[in-house]
């Protein structure tokens, strides 16, 4: 069942919070809080299915044989905010590390809403302030990810607009009982009517919109990857470092289930707003950091066309089988299929948004920010994501790989990692031992 921030914040009241990252336009919270998880007793010995289920297999339990069972279990979640600068202060209220642990290079404790850190009235005030606003579900990828648009309640804009016409009132009043001259003296020191509205919606405008991205249950992989950087070092990632390190790291990663969510993306099962190419070997859809792209539910698909976000284009190609978890896996034989991607996404770019094939470019992460191989298109003026020590441009892999079968899984790779994340531990770890 897919639930929503509020759900999490308004059912849970010990929900602890924590801030991660805040900007003046981003904020990333790590939510510790108690989940309802429902098992089933299969040792009752009803056999006949329920009316409810009918039989139905596809459910995975046959309900009537089933007895639910309720358990207080502690999960975390993490709610990615895009937000306007006057949330930033009450968001940034309870940092996840200390300035003084920061400098001296002490990574986030992971278990840290029991820990010295924690500040239990700052959890209160910012799970206060996010429960006044309702969540309007925008889309899902199914498994953890959803996406809403959070919106003020009606109870926090009267209390605003009667906070404000008081103080006005209260003014004009005060101006009033004074004595005629004082009164014309001051007579504009008092906003008039005019500016009074004008000042009223600035105010209100201070607890506008927001997009938010949930992920709930966040697994420690994804949580390690939010958490404040103590910043970066640089891989030299060797053949024998990939095969005896990071391989079985992937490996660890995706049989954890951690991106089962994949599934439902390939199968069209969600984001079906968001696609653009269904082909037998893969799809291509709007990626979510595309976040200036008109909303695909309500926006109809003609108005795409030569929209001004554009220029923020981005869009993720993701091969349906199993089997290639990153640059490393590529062979000669996957040649046609990334030609093939890379042909459909720019038909399907020029298409549906009107961007010549020139203006974009192709190309894959190492290390992805997922086990499961994609590509991704972005415009030339959006540079998200592709730096060099991360970027590898698609037409350069087909090159490569045409030249040598082996190419990707014989050289040596560079690319940044967060220091502390687990990766870069069990790489520090190893190396460490090497010397």
């Amino acid at each position: 069942m897919q639930i929503d921030p509020l759900s999490i914040l308004a059912s849970n009241p010990d929900c602890k919070i924590q801030s991660l990252t805040v900007s003046d336009q981003h904020a990333t919270l790590l939510l510790s809080h108690p989940e309802i998880v429902e098992r089933y007793d299969d040792n009752v010995k009803n056999n006949e299915p329920s009316e409810e289920n009918d039989g139905d297999e596809t459910s995975g339990k046959n309900y009537s044989n089933t007895q639910e069972v309720s358990k207080r279990t502690t999960v975390q979640s993490l709610l990615k905010l895009t937000i306007i600068p006057f949330h930033k202060a009450i968001l940034g209220s309870n940092p996840i590390i200390s300035i003084k642990d920061r400098e001296n290079g002490i990574p986030p404790e992971r278990n840290s809403s029991t820990g010295d850190n924690f500040d239990p009235k700052a959890s209160d005030d910012i799970s206060s302030f996010l429960q006044q606003y309702n969540y309007c579900l925008k889309s899902e990828s199914g498994a953890e990810y959803s996406y809403h648009e959070a919106f003020p309640t009606r109870n926090l804009l009267n209390k605003v607009i009667n906070v404000e016409v008081n103080n006005h009132n209260n003014n004009r009043m005060e101006s009033q009982s004074t004595t005629s001259k004082i009164h014309d003296e001051n007579e504009n020191k008092f906003p008039k009517e005019d500016s009074f509205i004008s000042q009223l919606h600035s105010t209100i405008s201070k607890f506008g919109a927001f997009d938010v991205e949930l992920i709930s249950p966040a697994t420690p992989y994804q949580i390690s990857r939010a958490m404040p950087s103590l910043g970066h070092t640089l891989i030299q990632e060797t053949p024998s470092l990939y095969k005896n390190v990071v391989q079985p790291f992937i490996q660890n990663v995706i049989d954890s289930g951690s991106i089962s969510w994949i599934q439902n993306l390939i199968e069209v099962k969600k984001e079906k707003e968001r696609l653009l190419v269904n082909h037998e070997e893969f799809i291509i859809n709007i990626d979510t950091k595309w976040r200036s792209h008109p909303p695909p539910l309500t926006t109809p698909r003609e108005e795409w066309l030569n929209h001004p976000s554009t220029v923020d284009l981005y869009c993720l190609g993701i091969v349906k089988a199993s089997g290639i978890a990153t640059l490393r896996d590529l062979r000669q034989k996957h040649v046609p299929l990334l030609k093939s991607m890379a042909e459909e996404g720019l038909s399907a770019i020029k298409r549906v948004y009107g961007v010549d094939n020139d203006q974009v470019r192709i190309f894959i992460h190492y290390q992805p920010q997922f086990y499961h191989f994609h590509i991704h298109f972005t415009r030339l003026e959006n540079e998200v994501g592709c730096s060099v020590e991360r970027g590898h441009l698609v037409s350069d892999v087909i090159q490569n790989l045409e030249m040598d079968d082996e190419y990707y899984c014989k050289r040596i790779i560079s690319y940044k990692l967060l220091k502390g994340s687990p990766l870069e531990n069990l790489i520090q770890v190893y190396s460490d031992n090497e010397v």
